[in-house]
């Protein structure tokens, strides 16, 4: 069973609104794909992309969680659906994309993981395709880390994230919703994750082996820096 199963009923009103994720990596298609027709996204999670990528364009996605599949069957039933592990699957198709979003490599806590992940999007890829996916950096979960705790109000609920640091480069994110029941009292859903920050060098280096090209973005400055608290990777042109 996976880890997100039992709290997959709850993670879309803790995590909230990822329209403005979803508009950029429309963006990042067009601009680096403007051919695209299909995409693969690893780790749909509740298809909240895939919901608005189906839209336009013909979309698979595979997760090793079956109550999040479930959710994203309801969202974007257009979407292709596969029960699967991202680090350990091969799928008869090429695809025009692949994407990775929300630091979901970031909870794959072993890098050599993560050359399976790359591996496998690079063979899933049609010979002009890209492959997108973002990961949080050790700026950024430090600067979580020094925050005791994020809360943030919903209707008749509240949410909770807190991040520790275990070591360097590994981390523990604490998701909880309380949610309000009878007589004041509220009943607490929660979650951790784990989470494995990379350095950029040493993701570079081995996107290297799989792609002549990878551009580097970060969303809310005009170039990455020592700031940097999410970092794309567009992956092109593959070897």
């Amino acid at each position: 069973m996976s880890r997100y199963d039992q709290f997959a009923r709850y993670y879309d009103q803790v995590i909230g609104d990822r329209s403005e994720v979803a508009r950029l990596l429309m963006r990042l298609i067009r601009r680096h794909a403007p051919k695209a027709r299909s995409i693969l996204e690893l780790g749909c999670g509740s298809g909240t992309m895939l919901a608005a990528l189906s839209r336009r364009y013909a979309t698979t996605g595979i997760d090793n969680s079956r109550a999040m599949l479930r959710l994203a069957g309801r969202k974007a039933p257009r979407s292709k659906l596969i029960f699967g592990d991202i680090t350990d699957f091969k799928i008869s198709q090429h695809f025009d994309v692949v994407l990775c979003p929300f630091d979901t490599m970031n909870h794959i806590t072993s890098f050599a993981l993560w050359r399976k992940v790359f591996e496998n999007a690079h063979r899933q890829l049609s010979p002009q395709g890209i492959f997108v996916f973002d990961v949080n950096t050790e700026y950024k979960m430090e600067l979580y880390r020094q925050d005791p705790v994020t809360v943030e109000f919903h209707r008749g609920a509240f949410s909770m994230v807190s991040v520790r640091r275990l070591r360097r480069y590994r981390y523990e994110v604490d998701l909880s919703l309380f949610r309000e029941g009878p007589a004041n009292r509220f009943r607490r859903e929660s979650m951790s994750l784990p989470e494995l920050v990379v350095p950029s060098s040493k993701i570079l280096g081995e996107l290297g082996n799989y792609f002549r090209r990878v551009t580097l973005l970060d969303p809310d400055r005009a170039r990455p820096s020592a700031e940097t608290e999410e970092l794309f990777f567009i992956c092109s042109k593959p070897r």
